[in-house]
């Protein structure tokens, strides 16, 4: 029997509702800056509006990872919806989800295939910029990010070699 496990999305209408229709916007930098955005939404409005990330766009069923293959890339779901599906779990994905992270900073492979069912704009997040930007961090903010990682892998131990 199929099992849908969770969703996952930003309320993106909330946020039009309140004025945010670009990121970049004096408007929308007030309302960021206002208070009124719960800490996803405000994660949400960084990421998509970040001038270090590039957009990639899908159309609708199209397969964006397998499950088991390498992770070269990481992606921020910026609209649209998506299924991610392992053996007969099923989690439906929209605006705000991000896809692969943990995953490519721990070198495992795609936990679960992953499919558009919508048109899906999404922003990149190489991992190979990460890569070679977490060694010069801070001490604190490497060991940060290492137990986040294993945290959202539920892993004791990463594996060796890895951030």
């Amino acid at each position: 029997m199929t099992e849908l496990s969770g969703s996952f999305e930003i309320d993106v209408e909330h946020l039009k509702e309140l004025g945010v229709v670009d990121a970049n916007s004096r408007k929308s930098m007030d309302i960021f800056a206002s208070g009124k955005l719960s800490s996803n939404e405000r994660l949400y409005f960084s990421l998509w509006g970040s001038k270090f990330l590039s957009t990639a766009s899908f159309e609708a069923k199209k397969k964006i990872y397998q499950q088991g293959e390498d992770v070269g890339v990481a992606y921020f779901v910026v609209s649209g919806s998506l299924l991610a599906v392992n053996g007969q779990t099923i989690e439906r994905l929209g605006p705000g989800s991000v896809l692969c992270l943990a995953e490519g900073l721990a070198g495992l492979p795609a936990p679960k295939t992953v499919v558009t069912v919508t048109p899906v704009q999404a922003r990149i997040i190489p991992l190979h910029k990460v890569d070679h930007m977490v060694p010069n961090l801070p001490h604190a903010i490497r060991q940060t990010i290492r137990t986040m990682v294993g945290r959202t892998l539920a892993l004791k131990e990463l594996p060796k070699g890895v951030l």
